[in-house]
C-alpha cells in the first residue's frame, strides 16, 4: 500500500517525469474522486522504496490535454 507523507492511503493513476529527474504521482487520497499530485520523494509504504518504485515503475505517463480543442498551424 502506497501513503502520503501524512499517512493517507492514495490510489496512485498516473505520473509525470520532468527533465531533471524529479519524479511526481498524481492519486486519489481516502477514496475520494479528486486527483491531487504528489512528490515522488512524499511517499511512503508499507515495503518501504521497493514497494513504491515498483508501484511508480507501473504507472502510464500522465496525458495533457489540449484546452483550447484548436491546433496552431505553422506560418
Amino acid at each position: 500500500m502506497i501513503y502520503s507523507r501524512f499517512g493517507t492511503a492514495l490510489a496512485l493513476v498516473s505520473k509525470t517525469e520532468s527533465a531533471g529527474g524529479q519524479v511526481s504521482v498524481q492519486a486519489t487520497a481516502g477514496g475520494a474522486a479528486d486527483i491531487h499530485e504528489y512528490n515522488f520523494a512524499d511517499l511512503k509504504a508499507d515495503n518501504g522504496l521497493a514497494e513504491i518504485n515498483a508501484a511508480v515503475g507501473k504507472l502510464p505517463l500522465k496525458v495533457f490535454e489540449n484546452k483550447s480543442g484548436r491546433r496552431r498551424k505553422p506560418h
